[in-house]
């Protein structure tokens, strides 16, 4: 049986590369989920997996090692390679359109994130849950209960900066225009139009001398 679900997971592989490659650039040794959907003009780049309930838009830029799951990524979308997606869970991860998602971040699909239309993350964390709790009380790693393991989505707003080796913890919202400085640990909401950074994350300034209009 083995060897014959294998086979037909190889047989299945060919198939979707065949059909992807019509209208998108795929490089070698790519993987497909029986679910995968990508739209037209991606490039996909060399030793890409993608795991279940992944869908990509047109124009989609994905980087070569990429391993993709539970993710749904807007039009024009660049992830560079290595990213690392990763939960326990049912979350979602859902991307705007024109966003970028820098080399190796990681992204926590245990509870939701939604990340919006052009925002720009350098190689960073976002986690969704904590196991705080089952360390400090020696609870089992294989029990997922929320009282030990507690669960909450982030939310990324429209046009944020997101600077490298920054940390977005459980429950966070940061609002459109933002700016986070490299090396943050932001652990509270951020509001609209606004620069933060440190550890903790603190407020700097206003963004909005930083906006140009172009009307």
């Amino acid at each position: 049986m083995h060897i014959i679900h294998l086979l037909a997971t190889r047989i299945r592989n060919l198939y979707l590369r065949h059909y992807f490659d019509k209208h998108n650039k795929i490089g070698k040794d790519v993987h497909f989920s029986r679910d995968t959907v990508i739209g037209k003009n991606c490039v996909i780049g060399n030793d890409v997996t993608f795991g279940e309930k992944v869908s990509l838009g047109d124009n989609v830029v994905i980087g070569k090692g990429a391993t993709l799951e539970r993710i749904v990524v807007g039009n024009g979308c660049v992830i560079e390679g290595k990213v690392i997606i990763t939960g326990h869970g049912d979350g979602m991860i859902t991307l705007g359109n024109e966003t970028f998602i820098g080399h190796l971040t990681v992204l926590d699909w245990s509870a939701d994130i939604t990340i919006g239309d052009y925002v720009h993350i350098g190689y960073s964390y976002f986690w969704t849950h904590s196991s705080a709790k089952m360390a400090l009380n020696g609870h089992s790693l294989s029990d997922k209960d929320d009282k030990y393991r507690p669960r909450s989505p982030i939310t990324i707003g429209n046009f944020v900066y997101i600077g490298v080796h920054s940390t977005i913890y459980p429950g966070v919202n940061i609002g459109d225009h933002s700016l986070i400085a490299p090396n943050s640990v932001v652990a509270h909401d951020v509001e609209p139009y606004t620069m933060v950074g440190g550890t903790p994350a603190k407020y700097i300034k206003s963004t909005k001398d930083m906006i140009i209009d172009n009307g």
